[in-house]
């Protein structure tokens, strides 16, 4: 799951986020993360 800096707008892997203490960018050391959302459009049926 790839994670995105508020501040730098870089993508950060879980991996990255793993390898730092704490939870903050690799990039800037932010510390405010957004989860990225996946680019599946779901469809519902409405009735």
């Amino acid at each position: 799951m790839d994670y995105v800096c508020a501040r730098c707008g870089k993508s950060v892997s879980r991996k990255e986020l793993n390898a730092l203490p704490g939870i903050k960018c690799s990039h800037c050391g932010y510390r405010i993360l957004y989860k990225k959302r996946p680019e599946v459009i779901k469809r519902l049926k409405v009735q």
